[in-house]
């Protein structure tokens, strides 16, 4: 029998499959306690990412139409991860949510939201206005308010720095971000946090989070974490022209058009340094330890390796 269930939306995003990892490693979901774990994956899922939430003990299933979703009365908790293809499922997922009075975390990243114009700036706006008006709404009427839920805002996730790793020719990482700085962070922590705050939510509700890395990082930091990692010399050279970025390496590691706009955009955000700022160490999220840069790319070794 079991005591409930957190429900994730878009499971198959990293940052959905590493948090159903960390609640079935540490969490209520892990085989010890009574708390089910259902993934809503998107109908793109390959059977690799089905197979790896089913193995960690997810019951998994199709989202054929994000109006179709119900809620069974044991869903104590549920996870809505955004991201530049599926906003308008966002907005679906959102208001339901709202509706139904079901206690949630809104996982978004700051890349989709922060100085954009384009089409995803424009629908992450529209979406923000939906959940600012409700709110607004329900302030209003005390004795109804829905204050149960998180509002989570990530920075800049290391595996960014993966699908730029053909940036590194012949010992110089070419990157178009000029002397801009950020706190990238890594997928995994991404989801010890939101494990930890779907575990305890209660702590937790009704405030807005924003988590990086532990430290600001330039071009040259970059260049020198490599460096450790690879075992030679990387030189950092600011590329003056990006295309080579966007012909190339967006084009062979990024399939989605929108989401290839989105990582072309946050070059030119972190080079103009909108970026340039870490998580406050006060922050009362339990369990944030967050991994270094330097080893990251050392779990990463062996791909990098393939650059040199």
């Amino acid at each position: 029998m079991t005591l409930g269930s957190i429900h994730i939306l878009e499971a198959d995003r990293p940052t959905g499959l590493a948090t159903v990892r960390a609640l079935f490693n540490y969490g209520s979901a892990h085989p010890s306690r009574c708390m089910s774990i259902t993934a809503g994956v998107s109908r793109k899922a390959s059977d690799e990412i089905r197979k790896k939430l089913a193995d960690y003990g997810a019951d998994v299933y199709t989202i054929d139409d994000p109006n179709n979703i119900k809620f069974n009365d044991d869903v104590h908790k549920l996870m809505i991860t955004l991201h530049p293809e599926r906003l308008d499922a966002g907005f679906i997922y959102l208001e339901t949510a709202l509706r139904d009075k079901v206690p949630f975390i809104l996982l978004q990243s700051v890349v989709m939201a922060d100085e954009r114009k384009d089409y995803v700036g424009k629908k992450f706006g529209e979406l923000e206005a939906v959940f600012n008006q409700w709110n607004e709404k329900e302030c209003s009427r005390t004795e109804h308010i829905h204050r149960n839920w998180t509002i989570l805002r990530t920075g800049i996730y290391d595996h960014y720095l993966l699908a730029f790793k053909d940036c590194i020719k012949n010992g110089i990482l070419d990157l178009p971000i000029g002397d801009g700085k950020f706190a990238p962070i890594a997928v995994e922590d991404v989801g010890v946090v939101t494990s930890e705050i779907l575990e305890k939510s209660e702590k937790y509700y009704f405030k807005t989070y924003t988590i990086t890395g532990h430290e600001l990082i330039s071009g040259e930091h970059l260049a020198h974490g490599l460096s450790q990692a690879l075992g030679y010399q990387i030189k950092y050279e600011p590329s003056s022209d990006p295309s080579h970025v966007k012909e190339k390496h967006i084009k062979e590691s990024v399939t989605s058009p929108i989401e290839a706009s989105t990582v072309s955009h946050l070059f030119e955000l972190i080079k103009e340094n909108k970026f340039n700022y870490v998580s406050p160490h006060s922050t009362d999220i339990e369990k944030w330890k967050p991994k270094t840069v330097e080893e990251f790319f050392l779990e990463h070794k062996d791909e990098l390796q393939q650059t040199k």
